[in-house]
């Protein structure tokens, strides 16, 4: 019968057919087959009524439904049942805390996380799904303990979902099950799966609270697969939602997440490699542009952070399609600390005075421009810098054909820095 015919009348009955080989379960201790092939047939109904668009939200809110579904999935333990063979207790280890869902058909269990997927693509079913107790974990278990490749495109497709929800209970989400899951999804082999656990990472790590989690995850295991994938994925819409997470997650308050971000091995480095990579699309590049310049705004003197920063802004100078890379030189020389250090490095003032000198005309490009020269600028109050900066042709030649053209305040705060570094000659 089609959902149509039956309409929500019918779903308490399927409910009582799936909860009766856990009621024979809990009495007796065991159940018997007829009872799981009702339960497979009825889960394969459900997923059909699962895809009509009236049927989603009443099958959300009809009691039981969801926890009896959340008991069909749950594959807690998998791992030792196979290893210790057949057994008493629940599901064949005696004294484990194992998952009913183990005496269900394996059918069964794809049928009910096809019927979860298809819930949860709907936008008012997610803080319901989200709330209902072991069903995120066990969404998560079957991608560790199924076989069936359908099976995981469901569960990250079912996890990206409801990771869309309500940003008030997204930080349920971020349990070490759920993150060791999503390291898994992201390196499937499918690119949609890849993009799929890609998105649900960066709907986690929306939330605050979670970017240090999945910062501290392995001590960085997720940020080495986020910046894997930028590199490297085949699939444009899975680099551009890693690159925006990093960049979400460098916006944090957190300030140990930011920390760990910056020195993470490699990560300043390998962004600004991205700038200059002919794969990368521009919504990679401009979320690895925006990641450098937040590090440049957060990470001061006397940081071990500070070097990698410096080479990788070097290494990133020649990005002008947005004015990042100059703001973030610009924000770092801002305090005062950080300006003999930026002075010192290698590299460093030749790239600067180039963006200072940058011929190409535009609006962008005027931003580019001003945020260079602010930069020298400050880089002049330091009295020790000051006579690095004098001995820097491109520097002093920057300053004198910025001198030509400004005027009012900005002209005044030029003359004075020129002022300063003549007088150190």
């Amino acid at each position: 019968a089609t959902w149509y015919d039956v309409g929500e009348d019918i779903l308490p009955i399927l409910v009582r057919v799936i909860e009766r080989p856990f009621l024979r379960l809990s009495s007796s201790g065991k159940t018997n087959r007829d009872l799981k092939l009702a339960v497979q047939k009825v889960t394969k109904l459900l997923a059909m009524y699962s895809l009509v668009p009236e049927a989603k939200y009443p099958m959300v809110v009809c009691p039981g439904l969801l926890t009896v579904l959340v008991k069909v999935i749950d594959t807690r333990n998998l791992n030792r049942v196979r290893s210790h063979g057949i057994a008493t207790g629940l599901n064949g280890v005696r004294g484990a805390a194992t998952g009913a869902g183990l005496i269900m058909t394996e059918a069964a269990r794809f049928n009910t996380i096809a019927t979860v997927t298809n819930l949860a693509a709907a936008e008012e079913n997610r803080i319901t799904m989200l709330t209902t107790p072991g069903l995120v974990d066990n969404i998560a278990r079957i991608v560790q303990n199924e076989r069936s490749d359908v099976a995981r495109q469901c569960s990250a497709l079912a996890l990206m979902n409801l990771s869309n929800g309500d940003k008030n209970h997204v930080p349920e989400m971020a349990s070490e099950l759920l993150l060791e899951t999503l390291v898994t999804l992201i390196n499937d082999d499918l690119p949609e799966t890849r993009r799929n656990a890609a998105v649900a990472l960066f709907n986690v790590a929306c939330a605050d609270e979670n970017t240090l989690r999945v910062a501290r995850y392995k001590d960085g295991v997720i940020l080495g697969a986020l910046l894997e994938i930028i590199k490297n994925d085949d699939a444009d819409d899975s680099r551009a939602e890693a690159a925006e997470t990093l960049f979400n997650m460098s916006c944090s308050d957190a300030e140990e997440t930011t920390d760990r971000m910056a020195n993470h091995p490699g990560l300043l480095e390998n962004l600004a490699d991205v700038l200059h990579s002919p794969r990368a699309s521009i919504d990679v590049k401009l979320y690895c542009a925006a990641t450098l310049r937040r590090m440049a705004e957060i990470i001061r003197t006397p940081m071990m952070s500070q070097g990698p920063l410096l080479s990788a802004l070097v290494k990133a100078a020649t990005w002008t399609r947005t004015s990042d890379i100059a703001e973030a030189f610009d924000a770092h020389a801002e305090p005062a600390e950080n300006r003999l250090a930026m002075a010192e490095h290698h590299g460093l003032l030749n790239a600067l005075s180039d963006l200072a000198q940058i011929s190409v005309s535009g609006a962008e490009t005027e931003q580019i421009r001003d945020a260079s020269l602010r930069s020298v600028e400050k880089l002049a109050r330091d009295k020790v810098a000051r006579n690095i900066l004098s001995n820097n042709v491109g520097i002093m030649m920057a300053l004198t054909q910025a001198n030509y053209n400004e005027v009012g305040a900005k002209g005044s705060a030029l003359q004075g820095a020129l002022k300063n570094l003549v007088s150190t000659m």
